[in-house]
C-alpha cells in the first residue's frame, strides 16, 4: 500500500528583537503623523514599512535589514497591519536600553517590550495594504550630508516666521530659510563641524511645507547626521541613518510659491 504524501502549508510568520525598543518607537512616531494604519512587512532579509499620506505629499519608509536585529527569524514572508496610534500609545512607554520583540502571523501582531519588567501587547493583524508607489528614479543636483540637530534647529527658527522652508545650495554652502511675514536663513558651510559633505551639480533652489517636515524632527533624536538631497522645483529627499545599515527615508513633494 502507497502511503499518501500530505504537504503543510508553511505557516506565515516572524519573530524579531530589535535591541532599541525606544528608536523603533520613534520611528513610528513620524509614521503616526501621515498614516492611520501601516503595514509591517517581514521576509528573510529585511524589515520594511512604506507609507504614504492620503495628499500624497509625503512618502516614509523604514528598511532595517536583518544584521540591524539581535533575533531574525522568518517561516515566510509575512506582514502585520496595526492601528498605528493604538500601537504607538503602548511603545512609546519603553525606556532607555528596553528591547522590543515583534511577532507576527496571519492573525496576530504582538510587540514585547523587554526591560526590568516584560510588557506584552496583542493586536488582530488587520487588512492593511502596503501602498503601490513607483520607482520613481529621481536624480537630484544637491547632495549634502549634515548634522542632524543643525536640521532640527534650522526648521524650528524657519517656524516661527512662516509654513515654508526654502532650501538652497550654491557654491560651498546650504542655506535652510524661513519664509514667511519675514525670514529666517540658516546658512551651513563648507569648512565646519556642521557640514559633512556637500556635492552641487548645479545650484538649487525649492521649497517646501514645514508642516509636513516637523513630522520627521523625531528621527533627529535617533540619527546624528542626514542625507539631504533636492533640486530645483524637485521633492527633497532625507535620509537618516541607523546601525547595521538601516534607514528611515523620507520623500517630501515641492511646494508651489
Amino acid at each position: 500500500m502507497i502511503g499518501r504524501v500530505v504537504r503543510c502549508k508553511i505557516m506565515a510568520k516572524a519573530h524579531v528583537a530589535y535591541p532599541d525598543a525606544k528608536s523603533f518607537s520613534t520611528m513610528i512616531e513620524s509614521l503616526a503623523k501621515i498614516v492611520d494604519e501601516i503595514a509591517i512587512n517581514v521576509n528573510s532579509e529585511r524589515l520594511a514599512i512604506r507609507a504614504i499620506d492620503p495628499a500624497q505629499v509625503a512618502l516614509i519608509e523604514v528598511h532595517l535589514p536583518s544584521e540591524a536585529f539581535l533575533e531574525f527569524e522568518v517561516e515566510e514572508e509575512v506582514t502585520g497591519g496595526v492601528n498605528i496610534a493604538n500601537a504607538l500609545k503602548l511603545i512609546k512607554r519603553s525606556k532607555k536600553g528596553d528591547k522590543l520583540e515583534i511577532d507576527i502571523d496571519e492573525e496576530y501582531v504582538i510587540f514585547k517590550i523587554m526591560g526590568a519588567t516584560l510588557k506584552r501587547f496583542k493586536f488582530r493583524n488587520l487588512a492593511v495594504s502596503p501602498p503601490e508607489i513607483p520607482e520613481l528614479g529621481l536624480e537630484f543636483n544637491v547632495h549634502a550630508v549634515i548634522l542632524s540637530d543643525v536640521l532640527k534647529h534650522a526648521l524650528k527658527d524657519a517656524e516661527t516666521v512662516g509654513d515654508t522652508a526654502e532650501f538652497d545650495a550654491r557654491e560651498d554652502m546650504l542655506i535652510i530659510r524661513g519664509k514667511g511675514a519675514s525670514t529666517t536663513e540658516t546658512k551651513i558651510t563648507g569648512g565646519t563641524s556642521a557640514l559633512i559633505e556637500l556635492e552641487i551639480k548645479e545650484p538649487s533652489k525649492s521649497a517646501y511645507s514645514i508642516e509636513y517636515l516637523k513630522h520627521i524632527l523625531a528621527l533627529t533624536k535617533i540619527a546624528d547626521a542626514v542625507t539631504v538631497e533636492f533640486s530645483s522645483t524637485m521633492p527633497l529627499k532625507l535620509e537618516f541613518p541607523l546601525p547595521a545599515g538601516g534607514k528611515v527615508m523620507y520623500l517630501l513633494a515641492p511646494k508651489t510659491m
